[in-house]
């Protein structure tokens, strides 16, 4: 695995079309470099930017699964 990714390889990593990670890319909702003129994202800064989104993290997952059961 590369740790400079492409767009493609970005769309495939967060599970959408080179067309939204454009898109995203344009409106700056994305971390992206410029690398002469190709837009490429850095691996883990796309893993710190989808772990700060809203929601729930792994351990408050298990923790309300196991409370759900009783």
């Amino acid at each position: 695995m590369s740790d400079v990714l492409d767009v493609h390889g970005a769309a495939e990593l967060l599970g959408c079309t080179p067309k939204a990670i454009r898109k995203r890319v344009e409106r700056r909702m994305i971390p992206f470099k410029k690398w002469g003129g190709r837009i490429c994202f850095v691996r883990t800064e796309l893993d710190s930017f989808i772990s700060s989104l809203p929601g729930c993290d792994l351990d408050e997952a298990v923790h309300n699964e196991e409370a759900k059961r009783g």
